[in-house]
């Protein structure tokens, strides 16, 4: 019993400290080649398009704004692919860039798939 909750443990910290260590890395800058692995992944990326086309962009990809202004999709819990991970979106129209990030647990790494995202939501690729 107490090798199970030992590793109980060592999950939850190491998921924890995971976490803590996504939330404070610097954002990756979204660049034109489709990287085959990054770690910690979360993207700002710089849009030319009118606003109401990203918003219609993140409507099509099924993400809803919440009452922070702040885009989400997906689950706290279930699968690990991008479509389904809890994902956040935030737009900055002065700056004209946007954020896309895990907003609950970390992402440990990524093959691509979260920069394909924000790609999309820019209308770049």
């Amino acid at each position: 019993m107490n090798d199970i909750m030992d590793t109980i443990l060592t999950i939850v910290i190491a998921v924890i400290a995971f976490t803590a260590l996504y939330k404070i890395l610097p954002f990756k800058v979204h660049k034109s080649e489709k990287p085959k692995l990054a770690f910690f992944p979360k993207y700002i990326a710089k849009f030319n398009k009118p606003i109401n086309d990203i918003e219609s962009s993140l409507s099509a990809l099924e993400f809803k704004k919440n009452e922070n202004g702040i885009y989400t999709r997906g689950k706290i819990y279930g699968d690990f692919s991008a479509k389904a991970i809890k994902l956040a979106v935030e737009l900055d129209d002065q700056s004209k860039e946007i954020k896309v990030y895990a907003s609950f647990f970390g992402i440990f790494f990524d093959t691509g798939d979260i920069w394909q995202l924000t790609s999309d939501i820019i209308g770049e690729q």
